[in-house]
């Protein structure tokens, strides 16, 4: 499986980075190992979100028992209540109850079931804000995080910040579809919304065990030509499945079952995308790190050792050199930083300029859309017209903010990338020229080993899916109507007056929002990239310069010293092969996936 093969590949190259890391120790170069040990951190807490989204009595609650093999999750008659529920790996099974007032719960799996549904939990009296599951099942480990949410539409109406914050780090969503009724119309509007922040979606049509195999096709078929319909898109596959049936083959250990369900070639589909379209990303860029690491280690030893068999006058003459040297190659890792911020800020007035040019064009067009649709629209009875009004609203303001804010996210990854990758060439040149001024003095090759520091999806930005717009009081204006102490007419023109009044200064707010959750993400990119790169630049600078001040101390020593540091240079020197032949090879590994 893709999977299992991604997960070995990754404990290779842990392994192979924890003996780098050893090796950094015996040699006291502190920037080298606690770098090392970073990358380490970002493959062992490698996060990879699969969010389940459908409409009630899809069964996602069995379908995630099925991928789990227990019966974890409540699997309720009535709908379940909005609430959250995020399941990670752990050595143990642990159910925790978050509540809205910051406080938090074990219970019992059996209990469970008295805060996530209706029926033990009506109208989320209890305040529960969020369920996370720790569940030693092999299916959550390395990372994997189930998201279970309630229902369509469910993400959207609450309002607490923390339901949001991870959405945008979502990697895939699992959108589960019905053969009886395939696809409503409930699902293709909430579907829209999802396909513009989520990169891959993956269409599960469940409860095929209900149809022959004829009606299963045609059922899959007419889902798979309504959604490419609805989102313009012709590559749409759905992958047919039973999770009653998963999940019974799995408790009973009935192969049979489990092959009926299709769950295995859905896993294997699903593991082929975590390796080939996030993993390997990850597994090569963590890898070129490290071999950017184990060349400066090499470097080192290579250097020392020259500088052994240098005479001390000749070693301190030198070393003078190299640390005039040093100084004013390092005035240029000054001088990258305040071009960096020059080119931050030039971001910012990129967008800037991009959003004035979107409020100057869009605005009109859309204050004509409202009037035309609110002057049209007078035979209509109050509470329709409100309606309609709204829905004007959904169509034509939130959707024309939300592609923009796509195009936008789009352009300023880009504009980042580019800045990102000007700067990190800089850094490698810096650190070249810190290897080959050392070099010339003491005669020693210089192996370029570069690596990119381009911005992750950790970093990438986004636009908050929780934190619609509301573009005016519309329930201050039902509330107002209701009372009926107006004339429809009359009625009618205070809504659409209200409306046209408040709408560009909602929308000035609004784009105030995103644009401070741009700058937010710019500016935090920035900063760990800055570190980053800063780094790689000491890290280097200092390994050279301690490998030549230990030759000093050593030569200043004695024959004894000197010799026992030789010997120690060169088993130093055998464990650089071990660990160069291990890189490679699990650099060709990758190549291959």
């Amino acid at each position: 499986m893709m999977l299992d093969l991604f997960r070995h590949r990754r404990q290779d190259l842990l392994v192979a980075l924890n003996d780098l890391k050893g090796l950094a120790e015996l040699r006291k170069d502190q920037n080298i190992r606690d770098s090392v040990e970073d990358i380490s951190r970002k493959l062992v807490e490698n996060r990879f979100y699969l969010v389940v989204l459908g409409q009630f009595k899809r069964g996602k609650s069995t379908f995630i028992n099925s991928l789990l093999g227990t019966r974890l999750l409540p699997t309720a008659i009535v709908p379940l209540t909005s609430i959250v529920t995020i399941l990670s790996y752990g050595g143990e099974e642990c159910i925790e109850v978050f509540f809205q007032n910051g406080d938090k719960r074990c219970v019992p799996r059996d209990e469970l079931v008295d805060y996530v549904t209706e029926k033990g939990n009506p109208g989320n009296e209890k305040n529960v804000m969020q369920v996370h599951i720790t569940y030693p099942s092999s299916y959550l480990k390395d990372g994997v995080h189930i998201i279970d949410t309630p229902g369509v539409g469910s993400i959207f109406s609450d309002n607490t910040q923390v339901t949001y914050n991870f959405l945008p780090k979502v990697d895939a969503a699992l959108f589960l579809l019905a053969v009886d009724p395939p696809i409503s119309r409930a699902e293709i509007d909430f579907l829209k919304d999802v396909k513009q922040y989520v990169e891959k979606i993956f269409f599960i049509q469940n409860k095929i065990d209900y149809l022959d195999e004829s009606d299963r096709l045609e059922s899959m078929n007419f889902s798979k030509t309504v959604i490419e319909e609805a989102l313009g898109d012709g590559k749409v596959r759905i992958y047919p499945l039973s999770a009653k049936l998963a999940l019974e083959g799995k408790l009973n250990e009935d192969e049979e079952k489990l092959h009926r369900s299709f769950l295995p070639e859905f896993d294997r589909v699903l593991g082929e995308f975590l390796t080939r379209e996030k993993g390997k990303v990850l597994l090569q860029s963590v890898l070129q790190s490290g071999l950017k690491y184990l060349a400066d280690e090499e470097f080192a030893i290579k250097l020392e050792q020259k500088a052994v068999a240098t005479p001390v006058k000749d070693l301190e003459e030198k070393i003078q050199l190299f640390d005039k040297e040093l100084k004013r190659i390092l005035e240029q890792k000054h001088d990258n930083d305040y071009l960096y911020e020059g080119e931050i800020k030039r971001l910012m007035d990129f967008l800037d300029r991009d959003m004035d040019r979107f409020r100057k064009d869009r605005m009109p067009e859309l204050l004509q859309d409202l009037q035309k649709t609110g002057e049209s629209n007078r035979r209509l009875p109050t509470t329709e017209y409100v309606k309609l009004m709204e829905n004007t609203l959904r169509e034509g303001v939130v959707h024309t903010f939300d592609e923009w804010i796509v195009r936008q996210e789009e352009r300023i990854n880009e504009e980042y990338r580019k800045i990102s990758k000007r700067f990190s060439d800089r850094a490698n040149e810096i650190i070249e020229n810190l290897q080959v001024a050392s070099a010339r003095l003491f005669d020693v090759a210089v192996e370029r080993v570069s690596s990119d520091e381009a911005i992750s999806s950790e970093t990438r930005f986004y636009y908050l899916l929780g934190d619609q717009p509301r573009f005016f009081d519309i329930e201050g204006a039902l509330d107002f109507l209701s009372h009926r102490l107006l004339p429809k007419s009359i009625s009618q023109t205070m809504v659409l007056k209200d409306i046209l009044k408040k709408l560009p200064a909602r929308i000035d707010a609004n784009c105030g929002r995103v644009r401070g959750d741009f700058k937010y993400r710019i500016q935090q990119s920035f900063l760990k990239f800055r570190w980053n790169l800063n780094a790689k630049i000491d890290a280097t600078a200092d390994s050279i310069r301690q490998a030549l001040q230990k030759a000093m101390e050593m030569k200043k020593a004695g024959a004894s010293e000197v010799k026992q540091l030789d010997k120690q240079l060169n088993q130093q020197w055998s464990r650089v092969e071990t660990l160069k032949n291990s890189f490679h090879g699990l650099k060709r590994s990758l190549d291959e996936l």
